[in-house]
């Protein structure tokens, strides 16, 4: 009779057999696919996504305690996330940011930081004048700085009219909430499809508060084109989610 893998997990958790382990990882390989599907957007990423992920997998087995009566897949599966979570992070920078636009936002920042308090906050009009660049590079330097931030898709942002608070991830009504974690990675790698002034809009929307008449005006746009222009990110985002599969065909 064949071992259920949850019979062979305890049984290589027991012994620490390696023949064992190995078939441990297979039973659970189609855990670790499942996942890598769902983070890549292309099909050339799922292998690479699933070979890092099984490290994931073996450290969570190394790891598990099964007196703490917790379904394994439950355990494992935000170790696999975190272990591509890594690979984005320490092997696969996805935005470059040329040297001369760090070292401007590192000036911009402080300088901000200066003269907050002391009156409106500087303009990219001022920007320009101070550092004597043109204002092109000015918001360059700025959309590439907010493009590459790590944000958390957790953090609160604008409040609704009965005081709550609500997250970006809970604006795309419809997604599967049940692969909340896969689906709060999935988001911030989706933000990096958006063209730079959509991405950029998207931002100050919910990650700075700014109400759409807000960002029309910073952007010198009128309020019918942000708002036209946010519900066509908002739609990209939950598509991308929604329906994984699709983005990579």
């Amino acid at each position: 009779m064949t071992a259920s893998k949850e019979e062979l997990l305890l049984s290589y958790l027991e012994k620490r057999d390696p023949a064992t382990r190995a078939r441990v990882v297979q039973a659970y390989l189609p855990l670790v696919e499942y996942v890598a599907r769902k983070l890549s957007f292309s099909r050339d990423e799922v292998d690479d996504f699933v070979q890092i992920g099984s490290i994931g997998l073996l450290r969570a087995m190394d790891r598990f305690d099964v007196t703490k009566e917790v379904d394994f897949a439950s355990f494992a599966t935000p170790n696999i996330i975190g272990e591509i979570k890594h690979y984005f992070r320490d092997k696969r920078s996805i935005i470059k940011i040329p040297r001369r636009l760090q070292e401007l936002y590192t000036k911009i920042k402080k300088y901000t930081r200066e003269v907050q308090g002391s009156g409106p906050a500087p303009t990219v009009q001022d920007l320009s004048k101070v550092f004597e660049v043109s204002e092109e590079l000015v918001i360059e330097a700025l959309d590439a700085w907010q493009s590459a931030s790590v944000i958390s898709l957790d953090m609160p942002v604008y409040r609704g009219v009965d005081g709550t608070q609500t997250t970006l991830l809970d604006q795309l009504s419809g997604v599967d909430h049940g692969d909340a974690v896969i689906n709060k990675v999935t988001l911030r790698q989706a933000m990096l499809t958006l063209p730079r002034r959509q991405r950029r809009i998207v931002f100050l929307r919910f990650y700075r508060g700014l109400s759409q008449a807000e960002i029309a005006e910073k952007l010198t746009l009128s309020q019918m084109h942000i708002s036209r222009l946010l519900t066509l990110s908002l739609k990209k985002l939950r598509e991308v989610i929604d329906k994984p599969e699709k983005k990579k065909e």
